[in-house]
């Protein structure tokens, strides 16, 4: 049974005496499909196609960025590329190896009766700290220090060597648990034409309770040194590079700041 409600809400019905579906013939229906198809003002779809150009575009951007970054790494090369932070384990024997080119004496110049006489004192490698491509190698003997750069060619020519000494009146052992320097600093070869660019280095003796060096250069990147025979040495590239204070670790684990310099 229909209620009058529904009766009434039909009656208001416009089309309630149209039929689907239709007919060719329907006054009504063809009134409907002649009306032109445009959409309302504001309610237009945004095409697909821009989005997938744009997109397209993004990645070409993308590529044209990676072509400049690659194009500044190789025009660009970082100054001693191969160094890292933790210097690698030698065995004896390739550290003897390393170290050949340092020699095995350094020079004093005396005051002699005839003048100013150069003397040799002999040294042996005390310390040999490789990082990549580079060798660094501390010397020492009777009051005699010295330390020794090395480079190996690319070319498989002879290695770059530069060395330094010092000999001095006395070099007195450092206490257990001390940390001496005995030079630091931008060493001043590193920064003439036809080297990597400058290098910071520092190095000194250490007691027998010293595990473990480690310094934080000025970058923020922390370097660990390397401790042997009773001295330690660290290098890093950069002019100033390595911080003023070091951090010591002892035998037992313990640890302490100590000054460097």
């Amino acid at each position: 049974m229909r209620s009058p409600m529904l009766a009434e809400l039909a009656a208001l019905d416009p089309a309630r005496e149209l039929r689907a579906p239709g007919s060719a013939d329907d006054d009504a229906l063809a009134e409907i499909l002649a009306q032109p198809r445009v959409a309302p003002a504001g309610e237009r779809r945004p095409a697909r196609r821009p989005r997938r150009a744009a997109t397209v575009a993004g990645a070409a951007a993308a590529v044209a960025v990676a072509v400049v970054v690659t194009t500044v790494t190789i025009d660009s090369p970082a100054a001693y590329a191969s160094w890292v932070p933790v210097p690698v384990d030698v065995d004896e024997a390739e550290a003897a190896q390393r170290s050949e080119p340092c020699g095995g004496t350094v020079t004093e110049i005396v005051e002699g009766p005839d003048g100013p006489d150069v003397q040799e004192v002999a040294v042996a490698p005390v310390l040999t700290d490789l990082r990549g491509d580079y060798t660094y190698v501390v010397v020492a003997g009777e009051d005699a220090y010295g330390e020794c750069f090395v480079t190996a060619d690319g070319d498989g020519g002879e290695p770059q060597v530069v060395t330094s000494s010092a000999v001095v009146p006395e070099l007195p052992a450092p206490g257990a648990r001390e940390l001496t320097t005995r030079a630091d600093g931008t060493a001043t070869w590193s920064e003439v034409d036809g080297t990597e660019g400058a290098l910071t280095s520092a190095f000194g003796q250490a007691g027998d309770e010293v595990a473990a060096v480690e310094l934080t250069l000025t970058s923020g990147e922390r370097v660990e040194a390397t401790v042997s025979e009773g001295w330690w040495a660290v290098w890093a590239p950069g002019g100033s590079a390595l911080g003023t204070t070091a951090e010591v670790t002892y035998a037992d684990g313990t640890t302490a700041q100590v000054p460097v310099g």
